[in-house]
């Protein structure tokens, strides 16, 4: 019995990245189709991926790239899994606001038994759509923040690439960018096998972000401006972070007690103090190994941290992994650095 292809309903509205939303479909569709061909084996195709909107109309997206869907909602009223590409959004509210019908569409999919998943900044519409209230979900690092404030039901996973929302799979989310190549293979691995999940990635060159998403998140985000005193001492912080003793000096420079700096600085910061000293002196190192050729014990000084083994200790547990492994994968090419300028 021939099994037939996996329907993927790829989601596009005038907010979808267009590279990530053909990338998906090209993927699905180089299942069983690519590997096979450059072998001389017979083809067989596993999914049958569309990309869908509302209307079916040719679309103009944020990025000026013009996207000519295949179906329409209505085509596919229930598909055997709904993508939701990375979305360019300042809100899951706004993407609301702008599609009910695809949130609509959406629900009732999932509630006749659809698989919905999405990537990267597509957890919003995940979101907003209902989906994911009292579950765990991820999103792009950049936009781990504003999630958790616009959906404080929902349990944000920065760190994850995937996340599974619910026992039977029903809903995954993916991370950041390219963390989609992460969720077809996921898909591929899940619903057709481990091998062909192999084939896809040796033919395409995809790689499992086996680290998450931390080594490539930024520690700390630019100062906040509501608490004036403590915007200040960020600044200052920004150019003092290798000073000894410094959460000392940050209360001294922001004239509050001890225990009323610690207070503020946690409640507009989201950190306490020390943590927050840690994760900026971290960034700095990450960007001095991509940058410079120091040895490390140089840059963990330079940073703050005249005890080596600490510095490697805490630069693992924000990173994921190891200032020498950081710096191999960060490294530009030879055959880059070469380059005539």
């Amino acid at each position: 019995m021939v099994r037939r292809p996996i329907q993927i309903a790829i989601l596009a509205t005038p907010e979808v990245e267009p590279w990530v939303a053909l990338g998906i479909h090209d993927a699905f569709w180089a299942v069983g189709v690519l590997w096979n061909r450059v072998m001389g084996e017979p083809e067989a195709p596993a999914f049958a991926p569309q990309i869908v909107s509302t209307d079916g109309a040719m679309m103009q997206t944020s990025t000026g790239v013009n996207i000519s869907p295949q179906g329409t909602l209505a085509s596919l009223p229930r598909p055997d899994i709904i993508f939701v590409p990375s979305i360019l959004i300042a809100s899951g509210a706004e993407f609301g606001r702008n599609n009910p019908d695809v949130l609509r569409w959406m629900r009732e999919a999932h509630a006749n038994g659809s698989r919905v998943v999405s990537s990267c900044t597509g957890s919003f519409a995940l979101a907003e759509a209902g989906l994911l209230d009292g579950r765990e979900t991820t999103t792009h690092w950049a936009f781990v923040e504003p999630m958790r404030k616009e959906y404080p039901a929902i349990k944000v996973r920065g760190d994850r690439i995937i996340v599974t929302a619910d026992e039977d799979g029903s809903i995954v989310t993916a991370g950041g960018a390219t963390s989609w190549t992460d969720l077809v293979l996921y898909l591929v691995g899940r619903f057709v096998s481990q091998e062909e999940a192999r084939r896809l990635a040796k033919m395409s060159l995809f790689d499992w972000h086996h680290q998450g998403q931390n080594p490539y998140a930024r520690l700390v985000t630019k100062p906040q401006r509501d608490d004036a005193a403590i915007h200040a001492v960020q600044e200052w912080a920004a150019d003092n972070y290798a000073a000894p003793d410094i959460v000392s000096a940050m209360t001294a420079h922001a004239q509050l007690t001890e225990k009323t700096f610690a207070r503020r600085f946690k409640a507009a910061t989201g950190f306490a103090p020390l943590e927050y000293v840690q994760r900026l002196r971290i960034e700095e190192s990450k960007q001095l190994l991509e940058t410079r050729d120091s040895p490390i014990e140089a840059i963990g000084e330079q940073v703050g941290y005249a005890d080596a083994a600490s510095f490697r200790r805490l630069f693992k547990r924000y990173v994921g992994e190891s200032p020498g492994e950081y710096r191999r994968r960060c490294a530009v090419p030879d055959h880059v650095r070469k380059l005539p300028t």
